[in-house]
């Protein structure tokens, strides 16, 4: 609970998602960051390197995730007295929807062939007891609520791997197997302190969580659900992202101002790239070869050659007449 406490209401984040996005033979051109100080999301524009339109969403946005084929964004507003999701249309840059969650999410995972989203319930702290064990099944043609789903303590983020969904269940230290063919939890796999961050890796059918109190990744083995191996690294792990055609895995270290570049094939660390104050949210763009990372202590977004592993260039998120304080930069999508 302590972990809890400092990480979120300290840092004045109450909940996130990270969002990961990672995009294979079309470059992106915009990107999408959710300013979780002042309940907006900024457009980014890549040729660009500036925010071309702020849009307002609920209070202390968070994860989020993109459907490409409709357009859709789909924004986690993480303050407990908000808890809800805002439908952005990227075609106008306006919200179209509005739909209730658990108490305090964090992140969003599309199953868009399903047409579900999946909202973790992070953090509803009642008596200092966190509260929250579901996973909300949103219907995305509806924009309604379809069920909850039961899960360990304080769901933090989930990654998507064929009809199984992986959460991970941050002071629970757990990660839940959901059926989603059934919205049952079919398995739960007992990890090291304070699981965050997940990423998928189809090709391979492994799942990467990074392990935030241990400062090591757990790899999960989809087929028996079983930890695999266990890769150290260093202190405060947060999200991750995945580049399957490249073997590359990458996680933020948040108090350590850094990124991790994990060669898949070994998992083994490869790199360590120096990366601002607060690196949190990530998000790769494979077809460019760069990666974002929202430096959440600088108010700026960093951009990271993924063939070189240099930081290539500095977003800087500054004042615009729409968004008089950029904000506290958490989760990232690309489109």
């Amino acid at each position: 609970m302590k972990f809890m406490k400092l990480a979120f209401w300290a840092l004045l984040i109450f909940s996130f998602a990270l969002t990961h996005s990672a995009h294979g033979g079309t470059a992106a051109k915009l990107l999408y960051v959710t300013n979780a100080g002042n309940s907006s999301v900024a457009v980014i524009d890549i040729a660009k390197k500036e925010v071309v339109n702020t849009i307002r969403v609920g209070i202390w946005p968070a994860g989020m995730a993109l459907d490409s084929s409709s357009g859709r964004l789909y924004v986690v507003n993480s303050n407990p007295g908000e808890s809800s999701v805002s439908v952005i249309d990227t075609a106008s840059n306006s919200v179209v929807g509005n739909v209730k969650v658990g108490i305090g999410p964090m992140s969003i995972t599309l199953d868009t062939a399903n047409k579900v989203g999946y909202v973790t319930d992070s953090e509803n702290i009642v008596d200092g007891k966190n509260l929250s064990k579901t996973v909300t099944v949103i219907d995305l043609a509806k924009n309604t609520v379809k069920e909850k789903i039961d899960v360990g303590t304080g769901p933090f983020d989930s990654g998507l791997l064929g009809d199984r969904l992986f959460v991970s269940n941050a002071p629970d230290k757990t990660i839940s197997v959901i059926d989603t063919k059934s919205n049952k939890v079919v398995d739960t796999i007992k990890v090291d302190e304070t699981p965050l961050g997940v990423a998928v890796n189809a090709e391979t059918k492994k799942v990467y969580v990074a392990i935030h109190g241990s400062g090591s990744i757990a790899v999960i083995d989809a087929s028996t659900n079983k930890i695999a191996d266990t890769i150290k690294i260093g202190k405060s792990l947060w999200f991750m992202a995945m580049n399957a055609a490249d073997k590359r895995a990458y996680v933020t270290h948040r108090e350590d101002g850094s990124v991790s570049v994990i060669d898949t094939a070994s998992n083994k660390v490869i790199e360590t790239i120096k990366a601002g104050k607060e690196p949190i949210g990530i998000a790769l763009d494979a077809a460019n070869k760069k990666l974002y990372v929202a430096d959440h202590g600088d108010i700026s977004i960093l951009v990271i050659d993924t063939a070189s592993n240099k930081v290539v260039d500095t977003i800087k998120l500054t004042m615009t007449p729409d968004s008089p304080y950029a904000g506290s930069p958490w989760g990232l999508v690309l489109n």
